[in-house]
């Protein structure tokens, strides 16, 4: 949690945990997704940068997709995955595979809260299947 106060004595408290906003990366099936989620509580104004510009299998920039720049309202325990393309196409169509994702979003209470994650693909081209 960003604020570094363990769930369940927010919760005691009566407070509303702390929102907490990443970006993941899965690949099931061969295909590679990119995963909105949310842990904690409600989070509200998310927005995600790219450090490099990123299309999906149709050419779009991710990078400009209302779910990365205009999400209004992620709820608690909300995880929203993102078909970009299949690893191999991706891989073929010479997309980045280093990237830092700049997260950014308000607690309920509407404090500014930020992460950077970076991901680095090439730990997913050995995998096949994920179960």
């Amino acid at each position: 949690m960003p604020t570094g106060i363990p769930r369940s004595q927010a919760t005691t408290r009566g407070a509303a945990p702390e929102a907490d906003v990443i970006l993941d990366v899965l690949v099931e099936r061969g295909a590679l997704h990119f995963v909105l989620a949310c842990e904690g509580g409600h989070a509200h104004g998310v927005r995600v940068r790219f450090s490099r510009v990123i299309r999906d299998l149709a050419g779009q920039r991710v990078n400009e997709q209302p779910l990365y720049t205009q999400l209004a309202f992620l709820a608690a325990g909300r995880r929203i995955p993102l078909l970009i393309d299949s690893l191999a196409g991706y891989q073929q169509r010479r997309q980045p595979m280093q990237f830092e994702a700049r997260l950014e979003w308000r607690s309920e209470d509407g404090r500014r809260l930020r992460r950077v994650i970076n991901h680095d693909l090439a730990a997913w081209t050995g995998v096949r299947e994920i179960l």
